[in-house]
Order: structure tokens, then C-alpha cells, then sequence
């Protein structure tokens, strides 16, 4: 009923084409001619208006003396938003939208406040603020069903629901005027002396008041006047400005919400390499134990060797009659250990190889399942960044991919070799150790025999008679006998403890050695995860930068336009 509107509003029921189903299928701008205004020449012709979409577009330039509306109004009549002749009509009316001062919202009392038109109200209309009257048409239709009343409590019914639903979608109550374009028309053709609202005789119409269409010329003629008319001027820009912050205000939301689960992702993923570095050292921790396991159980060889030997082995070996009982002693040490069992030959070397072998093998076997658990964790969401899906301006720059340890592996193991050798190299053969050994027992057990015999020989001459003794003499034979009893453990626990010194302090050197590999290779594979993620790092930081100052930029606008629209609501007061 949008064309017969018009008509009415213009007094003419030829002017625009109207019908039961929807005929307006182009867009049409009604203006006044310029010239003589008392000319009633008619000039139509079809200009371009650039709205997004290929439409339709005709320019009708009537003469004032026919048309006094036009004198201070220009009228568009556009596509129906639910018109089903043409899915151009709603893009071609949405972009037209933005351009008008006041937009008469038509709905129909057949069928009031559709679904499409509440969804033009809340997207297309409200955003921009425009001034906006909504008239309900062919309200005669509910007369003609009603009964003595004329369908006026349902009429209101109508107004109310309308203006109810309107108000929760424009944020603000609008105003509501029911009419019926078809009878304003049919009493406007009655009214040949007729000129617009100014004929104060229609209100004695039955059929001109039935229509209710004065209230809405009135509407019009009050809200559109001069000063009014500036008003618009200025605020429809204004509005449209606010529209468009009010856009950028849910942009950013929308993008603030895609960037707080990015967030939450990168935190997830710091905590994750967090417990990723615990894993590593307790891996290294174990290395470190097992490593120094196998030094221990070098170092105490002299010490099982003695546990074994009795104290009458021990004096053998001082007088040279002990050797035999030593190697077997010594072979028996190295028996119990892990280097010399008879299911492991491997050397030394070989075996703190293997173990540190398997240290790094399980460092980097570790980081390979850590970057592929980060890759897949990152998932589609990297997908709909990197593509600049979900309506992303700015997309991820460079590509995430599961980060390559084959390379470190091998270097490591390159590395860990060589230190090791060197080590190893400066220690003594087993063979040189057990001569060592055996050596520095003889030594101590002939001090300990030299010692024994001196005190037993001199305390048995003197219990025989052979020697006058004082008593002096007794005390320091009995001594030189004790020394001699204890020299002998205590010197071999000397012994033990020397050995086991020397060879921990090896261990000690080759730990240091390993420590600083091991710390390299961590900081390698931290730099290498942490390399795989740095564009979707890189691409969080830039957004979290980006909607600050975006965010910042919208704020001082929206605060302008509401010290301008002051500044127009006072200026226009």
C-alpha cells in the first residue's frame, strides 16, 4: 500500500501504480519541477542512483501548483523489503535508507508488523537513528469486518501492538498513525478544489475522517518545517556516523571475543610448555642418576674388593703371598657390576654412551610429540585465522607447522660423544687400577705387619726373660701392636675412599660436560616449539594491539557525535 499512499498524499490516483499484489519494482523519486511553478508540464526520466544493486530508477518532476506537498518535500517510493518479484527490491531499499531524512515505515492492517519488516526496523534502521513515522494502512479493511464501532477498539488493539513491538526494537517509542490511503484518495478525487491539508472542510468528511490521513499530513507538515528540516540535515549524517560506530562498537566485540579465546589459547599453551620443561628436567634427572649409578658402582669396586678380603689376605698380601686371592677378589667386584656382568661386554664409554643415547633420544622424541600436540590443539582455529574466515581484516602471516628435531638429534648425539671419550680417555684401565690396588694394599698392609711384629716381638722377649723392660718400654710395645692392628682397616678404608674420590670426581667433570649440552639442547627445542607458533603469537599480539587502539578510536567518536548532536539540538531549539 506504499504507492497508494503516495497517491493520496499527492492527490492522485494515477501518479504511481498500485495494486493488490505488489507492483513497485523500481525505485521513484518524486520532486518538483523547477521553473514556473504554475506550469503543469509532467517531465519523467530514468537516471542511475547508485545503491549497490542494478535497479531501476525514475525521476518524475511535477509542478507545484498540482502538487503542493513537493514544495518543500522530495518523495522516494521504494521496493517492498518482502516483495517476492525481486531479490533486488531489499538491497535497493536498505541502501536508500541511509539517505533519507524522514522514512514513513508502511505496514499494512492485513497483516501488521511482518516478520522481514521487524528485521529492517532492528538492523537497517535503528543503527542510523533516522526519524522514523510508522503508519498502519487499509485500516478500512477493519471496518468493513467490525461492527457499530468501526473496528476502533481493534484499531487501537493494532496501534498498541504495533507500537509495543516498535519500541523494543528502535530502543524508543515512535509514533503510530492508522490510516487508510484508499479512502483519503477516494475522497481527494471528490475534492477537485481540494489543495492538501489546508482545506478545512475535509474535516466534515465522514469518508476523509474515517481514513484518519489529516493526522498524518499534519504529522508531516509539523515535523518538516524549516527549522525542523535543518535538524534533519545536520543529525541524518550525524546518525549515520553513529550507525556506523555502533557497527565498528560490535566488530570489535565480535573480534575482542574471537581474541579472548586466542588468549586463553597462547595461556594454555605457556602452561602446557611449562609442564612440557618439567617433563624434560625429571628426564634429565634420571639421566643424571643413572650416569652417576654407573660411576658409583666403579668407584666402590675397591671397597666390594675389601669386604671380601679377610684379615689374613690382607696380611698375605703385605708379604707377597696374596695375589691370587686379590684378582679373584677383584674380578668378584666387577662382577657385581653393571660395566663387567657376563651379559654386558661393553666398554665404559660404550655403556654411559648408550645411556646417554637414550637421554637424548627421549628428549627430542618428547619434543616432537610436544609441537605435533600443540599443532593439533591449535587446530581449525589456526585454519580460520590463516584464511581470514569469520570476517577477520587481517590474516596470520606465515605458516604453522609441527617444528623438525631429526636434525638436533643427530648433533646432539655428535656432541655427547666426544665428551664423553674425553673423559674416559684420562682414566686408568682396569688392569692399571687393580695393580694400583693391589700396590698401595701391600704398602699398607706391610706397615701394619712391621708395625704388629715390632710390639709382639719386644712384649714376648720380655715376657721371656730376654729383656729387662721397664714399664715405659711395656706401653709403647703394646702400642706399636695396636697401631698395627688398625693401620691395616684403616688404611684400606683410606684406600677405598681415594679411589672412589678420584673417580667421582670424573663423574663429576663429565656430568658439568653433559649439563651443558643437555641445557643447549633444551633451549634449542624451547626456540624451535616456540618458532613453529610465532605467527599465531605474532598474530595475537597484533590483534590485541590493533582492537586497543581501534577500540580507543571508536570511543572518541562516538563521544564527538554526541557533543555534536548536542551542539545541533541546541543550535536548532
Amino acid at each position: 500500500g506504499k504507492s497508494t499512499l503516495i497517491n493520496a498524499l499527492c492527490g492522485n490516483k494515477e501518479l504511481l501504480e498500485s495494486g493488490v499484489l505488489p507492483t513497485t519494482d523500481k525505485i521513484t523519486v518524486l520532486m518538483a519541477s523547477e521553473g514556473d511553478s504554475n506550469s503543469d508540464n509532467e517531465r519523467t526520466k530514468t537516471i542511475q542512483v547508485d545503491t549497490g544493486v542494478v535497479a531501476q530508477t525514475e525521476l518524475r518532476l511535477l509542478p507545484t501548483s498540482s502538487y503542493p506537498i513537493l514544495k518543500d518535500l522530495c518523495i522516494i517510493d521504494t521496493p517492498g523489503t518482502n516483495a517476492i518479484l525481486s531479490l533486488q527490491h531489499t538491497s535497493s531499499t536498505l541502501r536508500l535508507l541511509h539517505d533519507a531524512d524522514l522514512i514513513v515505515f508502511v505496514t499494512s492492517a492485513d497483516r501488521p508488523f511482518s516478520e522481514s519488516e521487524r528485521q529492517l526496523l532492528q538492523t537497517s534502521i535503528k543503527p542510523y537513528r533516522k526519524r522514523v513515522v510508522l503508519v498502519i494502512n487499509k485500516i478500512d479493511i477493519l471496518e468493513r469486518r467490525q461492527g457499530d464501532d468501526h473496528g476502533q477498539e481493534t484499531k487501537q488493539k493494532m496501534v498498541d501492538y504495533v507500537q509495543e513491538h516498535a519500541s523494543d526494537l528502535l530502543g524508543a517509542s515512535p509514533i503510530v498513525i492508522p490510516v487508510s490511503g484508499r479512502d483519503a484518495l477516494s475522497w481527494k478525487q471528490l475534492q477537485p478544489g481540494f489543495v492538501g491539508s489546508e482545506n478545512e472542510s475535509s474535516n466534515n468528511s465522514n469518508l476523509w475522517t474515517r481514513s484518519n490521513f489529516g493526522q498524518l499530513e499534519t504529522f508531516l507538515s509539523a515535523t518538516l518545517t524549516a527549522s525542523s528540516k535543518i535538524k534533519t540535515k545536520l543529525s541524518n549524517p550525524l546518525g549515520v556516523a553513529e550507525g556506523i560506530l555502533l557497527d565498528c562498537k560490535h566488530e570489535i566485540e565480535r573480534r575482542q571475543e574471537d581474541l579472548d579465546v586466542d588468549v586463553a589459547t597462547l595461556k594454555l599453551l605457556r602452561s602446557d610448555s611449562e609442564a612440557f620443561e618439567k617433563d624434560m628436567t625429571s628426564i634429565l634427572d634420571r639421566h643424571r642418576l643413572n650416569i652417576n649409578k654407573e660411576w658409583t658402582t666403579r668407584a666402590q669396586v675397591v671397597q666390594r674388593v675389601l669386604d671380601e678380603l679377610t684379615l689374613v689376605d690382607q696380611l698375605r698380601i703385605g708379604i707377597g703371598m696374596g695375589r691370587n686371592t686379590f684378582d679373584r677378589a677383584w674380578e668378584n667386584a666387577n662382577m657385581t657390576s653393571v660395566l663387567s656382568t657376563a651379559k654386558e661386554s661393553s666398554s665404559f664409554s660404550n655403556k654411559l654412551i648408550s645411556i646417554t643415547s637414550e637421554c637424548s633420544e627421549a628428549l627430542v622424541s618428547g619434543a616432537k610429540k610436544q609441537g605435533e600436540d600443540q599443532i593439533e590443539y591449535l587446530g581449525k582455529r589456526v585454519s580460520v585465522i590463516s584464511t581470514g574466515l569469520k570476517g577477520n581484516n587481517s590474516k596470520m602471516i606465515g605458516k604453522i607447522d609441527t617444528p623438525k628435531f631429526q636434525r638436533l638429534e643427530d648433533e646432539l648425539l655428535a656432541s655427547i660423544i666426544p665428551v664423553i671419550e674425553k673423559t674416559i680417555k684420562h682414566l686408568p684401565s682396569d688392569l692399571e687400577c687393580a695393580d694400583n690396588v693391589y700396590t698401595s694394599f701391600c704398602r699398607a698392609s706391610m706397615l701394619s705387619s712391621l708395625l704388629m711384629s715390632s710390639g709382639m716381638c719386644s712384649t714376648a722377649l720380655t715376657l721371656g726373660c730376654f729383656l729387662d723392660m721397664s714399664q715405659g718400654m711395656l706401653l709403647c710395645s703394646a702400642t706399636l701392636t695396636v697401631a698395627g692392628a688398625t693401620s691395616l682397616p684403616l688404611g684400606s678404608r683410606y684406600i677405598a675412599r681415594s679411589f672412589d674420590k678420584e673417580w667421582m670426581s670424573n663423574a663429576s667433570k663429565l656430568e658439568n660436560g653433559l649439563d651443558a649440552l643437555f641445557s643447549n639442547a633444551m633451549q634449542r627445542i624451547n626456540g624451535h616449539l616456540s618458532d613453529a607458533i610465532n605467527p599465531y603469537t605474532r598474530y595475537v599480539k597484533s590483534e590485541e594491539t590493533s582492537l586497543i587502539s581501534l577500540h580507543k578510536k571508536m570511543e572518541g567518536g562516538i563521544a564527538d557525535a554526541t557533543r555534536l548532536r548536542g551542539h545541533i539540538n541546541k543550535a536548532c531549539e
